[in-house]
């Protein structure tokens, strides 16, 4: 994940969760048969519990009243909850939505609205660049 340091020079970050907040976000996901957090997500949590930039936001781990970043588990359990039963939303913007779909292992950036796949890559960090609007 080398490509965070980029990241933390060009959106806000949140401090790292903890190990307890992560257990307790995948036991609230594993609770509401959803999947758990994939290990490359887990440790963008460790360095930065949640990421923003203007309307884009990449969600956190046992996120408590924060208007700047958003709790994982919540988000897919309230709203997104019966969609795609291997679907994890991790993040949003005004248009799209950061999937994981944990059936193909892969990462997507989809249509907010139509929920249709916008383009696919199996690292994270290519769709978090575009996700947050990060030019290098």
């Amino acid at each position: 994940m080398s490509d965070v340091k980029n990241i933390e020079e060009n959106v806000g970050c949140n401090v790292p969760a903890t190990e307890a907040q992560i257990r307790i976000c995948n036991l609230k996901l594993k609770q509401n048969n959803l999947p758990e957090l994939p290990a490359e997500y887990v440790e963008l949590l460790k360095k930065h519990n949640g990421l923003s930039n203007e309307d884009a936001k990449v969600f956190g781990a046992e996120i408590k009243n924060n208007n700047w970043y958003k709790d994982v588990a919540d988000f897919n359990i309230n709203y997104f909850h019966g969609n795609k039963s291997d679907w994890l939303v991790l993040g949003e913007s005004d248009f799209s939505f950061l999937v994981y779909d944990s059936s193909q292992k892969k990462y997507y950036m989809t249509d907010r609205d139509s929920m249709e796949e916008e383009h696919s890559e199996i690292n994270i960090m290519p769709i978090l660049d575009d996700l947050l609007r990060i030019e290098y």
